[in-house]
């Protein structure tokens, strides 16, 4: 690899030269090796300083073939998408992602976005970079003369971009503001003036203000366009909330998160313009350089595509989630109570639904059918559930996962957050331990009677001898796949949350009750109040009832999935392990010995932990996400909380009586 110096040199022999390989050659000598540290690129930094401090026209040759190479190109599409949402679909951004990896696209000198594309290695010189002193920064940018007259075309060329890319903004901003779908939300944007269009005028009379380097706007001048903008911004927040409770589209959460993009990027332009006075390689300016740099290297990331993707859609899903988890959160003794009788509820259902299970299995049917008829047993039981109010305690956590996490919205301090956060994972723990035990206890008590009655009232054995040693096999927690098929039915049930979410979502963003109501023939049928009455059951359960049904479909087809594919696949429910552990019971009587029980109950008690640890910490991490969330200091969260229970244990357990007046 040649040296600093020797590129230099190369430059200063061709000059005039617009050779991009010399710079990339230039910047391969600064970056740290394999081995190196940040520090060692800081040291290559310095010696570059001295090399042109040493060497006049080293550097002046350097000014003249920077400003030759940035002169030449447009920058101001860059600067105005880079980091930005664009307009073209998740499909066709993922197949041009997938397609750059096997057939990079050709490099195009006329744009900066190729330029930093092959000059800098994304992510990596970001970050080294970033670990330099602004002091050295400061001497490399005096030691190559950005300043001076050698890089003024450049300077120039610079100034007119940036204008130019904050005027294409304003565009985009005020034809996104009159969109049909903004304005459906907020009828007011056409009453009156809008800040959508208002600012577009103020940025043009500001823009003409900037014909060039020395005249320069006023901060005034930029405080116009300021207002205006946080007038934009209070739009997009208050239709970020109406939908909320109205519903809202995938297409308008991506609007409304281009749009604050947008307006944080011209601000961004607006302070390089009017603060920096255009200057090169200031702090303003670093940021933005270092951004760019990010954003070169995510518009090729697969995995960014798909982490924005499901950022965008994560908030209005676990919205909803969060109201629905919002009743399974015990406040009192008598909240308490009802909670384990709805449990109790449920598992009695299950305990039915383990023994059609059983009887669907020794149908021998072909796989397809079988898969299609446990699917039916289960999404049938759930809703039945549903329908009666009772509840199963291994679909809570995906509710109050997001209700933990809208705890955290807000303006509050990271301490009150933290307090807030403490206290509810209190009461939600005490909630699914009392909603596991209403479960479990009345699945295995119901399947024990079940089983007894059939063999003492009709002679029949439900289970048989080899299905009975099947199912204690399949609760031993360490030989086999038990936990791994726990994970997968945790996985599924953290989808389920997020299907009841979005189908809560869709219900009101489409209007489906109020196109219930106004359907003829069903009044004609069932009558006006049943109508009525159906039309606001389905507002507040469709996503409820989707949910259940659609996780029983996938908890019936895993098992024949995986036959299929030839893979290890299957499900275990802690409810309906504990059921099955009943019936194997009922079958073997006191020839279990104890050794056996307390396997058994040591494997169901490691399904129903990984049944919530795995849909609870998914559905959790998920709505962190969708509210920017993620960077709340956990280890001072994980303190408090170890704080909380060791003084007060009892909290996590059970809820404190009513205060005495």
């Amino acid at each position: 690899m040649r040296s600093a110096k020797q590129v230099l040199e190369s430059i200063a022999r061709n000059q005039p030269c617009q050779n991009i390989e010399l710079l990339e050659q230039l910047m391969a000598s600064l970056r740290p090796r394999r081995n190196d540290t940040y520090g060692a690129a800081a040291a290559r930094v310095r010696g570059l300083v001295d090399s042109l401090r040493a060497h006049p026209d080293l550097a002046e040759a350097l000014a003249r073939y920077l400003s030759d190479l940035l002169g030449a190109r447009s920058h101001s599409t860059f600067y105005a998408d880079a980091g930005i949402l664009g307009s073209e679909s998740f499909g066709s951004a993922l197949t041009r992602r997938v397609g750059a990896r096997i057939l990079p696209p050709a490099y195009n000198e006329a744009f900066l976005h190729d330029f930093f594309e092959r000059v800098f290695d994304g992510g990596r010189d970001a970050h080294w970079l970033s670990s330099i002193d602004e002091e050295d920064l400061h001497a490399l940018r005096d030691a190559v003369g950005l300043k001076g007259e050698h890089f003024a075309p450049a300077r120039r060329h610079i100034w007119a971009e940036t204008q130019e890319a904050l005027r294409m903004l304003s565009h985009r901003l005020a034809a996104l503001g009159i969109e049909r779908e903004l304005v459906y939300y907020f009828p007011e944007l056409t009453e009156y003036d809008s800040p959508f269009l208002a600012q577009s005028a103020e940025v043009l009379q500001f823009v003409k203000s900037l014909h060039n380097e020395g005249n320069t706007a006023t901060e005034h001048d930029k405080r116009q366009i300021e207002v205006l903008l946080s007038q934009c911004l209070g739009y997009i927040e208050r239709i970020r909330r109406k939908s909320q409770e109205a519903g809202a589209s995938v297409g308008l959460t991506y609007q409304l998160t281009r749009m604050t993009q947008i307006i944080e990027r011209m601000q961004v332009l607006m302070q390089l313009l009017v603060v920096e006075r255009g200057a090169i390689w200031t702090g303003h300016a670093l940021d933005f350089i270092r951004l760019l740099m990010l954003e070169v290297e995510r518009e090729k990331s697969v995995s960014e595509l798909l982490r924005a993707s499901t950022n965008l859609l994560a908030r209005q899903v676990t919205e909803h989630a969060s109201r629905t988890g919002e009743h399974y959160v015990t406040d009192s003794r008598s909240e308490y109570a009802q909670m384990f009788r709805a449990a109790a509820g449920a598992g009695v259902i299950i305990g039915f639904m383990a023994l059609f299970k059983v009887l669907i299995g020794k149908l021998h049917l072909p796989l397809i059918w079988e898969a299609v008829a446990f699917s039916l047993n289960y999404g049938l039981g759930f809703v039945l559930v549903h329908l009666l109010h009772f509840t199963i305690a291994t679909k809570q956590p995906a509710m109050t996962a997001a209700t933990l996490a809208a705890a955290l919205d807000g303006k509050q301090s990271e301490a009150d957050k933290i307090n807030t956060l403490v206290d509810l994972t209190a009461r939600v723990c005490r909630t699914q331990i009392v909603a596991i035990a209403g479960n479990v206890l009345l699945a295995m008590a119901t399947s024990f009677a079940i089983a007894m009655a059939c063999m003492h009232l009709l002679e029949w054995r439900p289970v048989g001898e080899e299905k009975a040693r099947h199912m204690l096999q399949d609760l031993r927690p360490i030989f086999g796949y038990g936990i791994f098929h726990a994970a997968i039915a945790g996985v599924y049930l953290f989808l389920s949350g997020l299907i009841t979410g979005y189908y809560d979502n869709k219900a009101i963003y489409h209007q489906i009750p109020e196109r219930i109501r106004e359907l003829k023939w069903l009044r004609r049928v069932i009558g006006g109040r049943a109508q009525v009455r159906l039309a606001g059951y389905i507002e507040h359960n469709l996503g409820a009832l989707a949910g259940n049904f659609l996780f029983g479909c996938m908890l019936g087809c895993t098992g024949t999935i995986g036959f299929l594919l030839g893979l290890p696949l299957d499900i275990r429910h802690v409810t309906f392990a504990a059921a099955n552990f009943a019936y194997a019971w009922s079958e073997f009587g006191r020839e279990l010995s104890a050794h056996v029980l307390l396997i058994s109950a040591t494997g169901i008690a490691a399904i129903g932990f990984t049944n919530l640890a795995v849909s609870f910490g998914l559905a959790l991490n998920v709505a962190l996400r969708a509210r920017n969330a993620e960077r709340i200091n956990k280890m001072a969260f994980i303190g408090k909380l170890w704080r909380r229970f060791r003084r007060r244990p009892a909290d996590f357990l059970w809820p404190p009586g009513a205060p005495k007046a």
